[in-house]
């Protein structure tokens, strides 16, 4: 009976601490599925807790970027900033642990799209993994896009942010420029090619649709430029207006690569 006595105390402890809510160490390498309006995405990411602090690693488009978060209880949460095409993202990730399984909420913003996450422990280390990350290389892509893609799903306007390649046709004039967007909330600004160099635009974002405007000039005649449009798939298409003259015609604007 002595012999077993102490096992068995010590298995009932260990029963016990997990009763009252001990929450185990998440340190290591983690598996998270993501699923934002309908589109799945996986990444590796490496946690490290700290008492209540949690830090680490996950895939971001220029290779691995930190993350912080909280640990309380068995509740956890985390986020990280990465970016897609010129648009930063923040993910942000709330879950709880059972069993060995984090299972929560993701979300994306500025977007605040959000979907389903569950992680489990990794077993391994795959050999395509991207440096400093423990996952595959292609995880920041297929994060970021799919992303990306759950905010047009979801039907909120994707960032403008990042430079933009606008195609004018007006009144049989064919013309290309390219501007830089820099998108706050429902304020758009950033600039555009003039004759003397770069000049200053604003505008508004109303759901998918943007408007924007600025002066420039033409053989010394003053010109605003004006801006009406709707994205779509990752494309602008709308109207251009050359005031004060009022001559109109189309334009189409595409993300620079």
């Amino acid at each position: 009976m002595k012999k077993i006595a102490i096992p068995i105390v010590l298995a009932l402890a260990f029963a016990f601490a997990h009763a009252q809510g001990t929450t185990p160490s998440i340190n290591g390498t983690w598996k998270i599925h993501s699923s934002i309006a309908g589109n799945d995405s996986d990444a590796t990411c490496t946690l490290t807790q700290t008492g209540s602090d949690l830090s680490g690693t996950c895939p971001g488009a220029q290779g691995a970027v930190k993350l912080t978060g909280k640990v309380d209880g068995k509740k956890l949460a985390w986020s990280f900033q990465t970016e897609y095409n010129g648009s930063p993202l923040t993910m942000k990730y709330e879950g709880t642990l059972d069993m060995g399984k984090i299972t929560g909420t993701v979300t994306v913003d500025p977007f605040g799209v959000s979907g389903d996450m569950t992680a489990v422990l990794s077993t391994d280390t795959p050999s395509n993994a991207a440096p400093g990350t423990g996952g595959p290389a292609t995880a920041p892509a297929a994060t970021t896009s799919a992303a990306l893609a759950a905010t047009t799903s979801a039907g909120d306007s994707a960032s403008l942010s990042g430079k933009w390649n606008i195609h004018n046709s007006i009144a049989g004039n064919e013309n290309d420029a390219t501007c830089t967007f820099v998108q706050t909330n429902s304020d758009l600004s950033g600039t555009c090619p003039g004759p003397d160099g770069d000049v200053k635009f604003t505008g508004k974002i109303d759901g998918k649709k943007a408007s924007w405007s600025y002066e420039t000039q033409y053989n010394g005649s003053q010109l605003t430029m004006k801006y009406e449009g709707t994205l779509d798939s990752g494309k602008l298409t709308g109207s251009v207006t050359v005031d004060p003259y009022g001559v109109s015609g189309d334009f189409t604007g595409t993300p620079q690569k």
